[in-house]
């Protein structure tokens, strides 16, 4: 990685599973454990890390694409695990065996804490779970933010996103492929509301929207394996910025994030 970033390594994104990776020249922090401890201790090493080079663990919210691995991971290897407390209630919910409880951190949305050299601030988001949230990351001037499961852009989420240099956002869905798919209608309805997920359409607004904010690096995240193609997602993404005029690699960088293996950071050659 470049001297002095920040930066976002998703290990996995998409329906499947979720397990991010925040990182600069000093340590690291993994968003979420949504597989299970063996795909993660691969994927970590993968990018050249082992599980004890984590210095913690945040958790967006107790569903199972989030948490599935954490049970394990936790007790095999102690790594302190930071969460709101109505997600404490699922994870603590869904345990097999309890871990210590001297790794159980509480965070409250809207108040900033630190892991040793990065701040951390944790912002409401409107998703069908308790307690849900995204989280931006401060270090050195710089800053990141990972925003998955938004049912809609929110004021408080799009504050929160603002400014940030790498962003990793939730392109969910399709509605043509939704709505047209096999899905129950119910649970059409579900993802298509505003507790439920992003579509490309609503990400690609916000991605210009933050690109005049200041952020340059986006990657797209939490893809539906059923009701979305990385190449549909990113094509209305990059039609968007197009309509301002806006050229992919010259004036902001745009990634897919890989469902099961990692994907590494790219960066402009005009970038410091």
């Amino acid at each position: 990685m470049k001297s002095g970033s920040l930066s976002i390594t998703p290990l996995f994104s998409g329906s499947s599973g979720n397990a991010i990776l925040i990182r600069n020249d000093r340590q690291n922090i993994l968003v979420d454990a949504g597989q299970n401890c063996k795909k993660i201790v691969e994927a970590l090493a993968m990018v050249d890390l082992t599980p004890e080079a984590l210095s913690a663990i945040l958790i967006t919210h107790d569903h199972s694409d989030h948490i599935s691995g954490l049970d394990v991971f936790t007790r095999k290897y102690q790594i302190p695990i930071y969460a709101t407390p109505l997600t404490w209630r699922g994870i603590h919910a869904n345990e097999r065996k309890p871990h210590s409880p001297e790794l159980d951190h509480v965070i409250t949305t809207g108040d900033a804490f630190t892991i040793e050299d990065i701040e951390v601030l944790p912002f409401d988001t409107p998703h069908d779970a308790q307690g849900s949230c995204g989280y931006r990351f401060s270090s050195a001037e710089r800053s990141v933010a990972v925003a998955t499961d938004i049912g809609f852009m929110t004021p408080i989420v799009f504050e929160s996103l603002r400014g940030c240099e790498m962003i990793l956002l939730e392109a969910n869905y399709d509605k043509d492929m939704l709505w047209n798919g096999e899905y129950p209608y119910y649970l059409k309805k579900r993802i298509d509301g505003d507790h439920g997920h992003l579509c490309n359409d609503d990400c690609a607004r916000t991605v210009v929207e933050l690109y005049r904010t200041g952020t340059r690096h986006f990657i797209l995240g939490h893809l539906s394996k059923e009701n979305n193609l990385p190449q549909v997602a990113e094509r209305t993404v990059l039609q968007a910025m197009e309509a301002e005029s806006l050229q992919r690699d010259r004036d902001f960088i745009l990634q897919v994030a890989n469902r099961y293996t990692p994907t590494l950071p790219r960066w402009m050659e005009t970038e410091s």
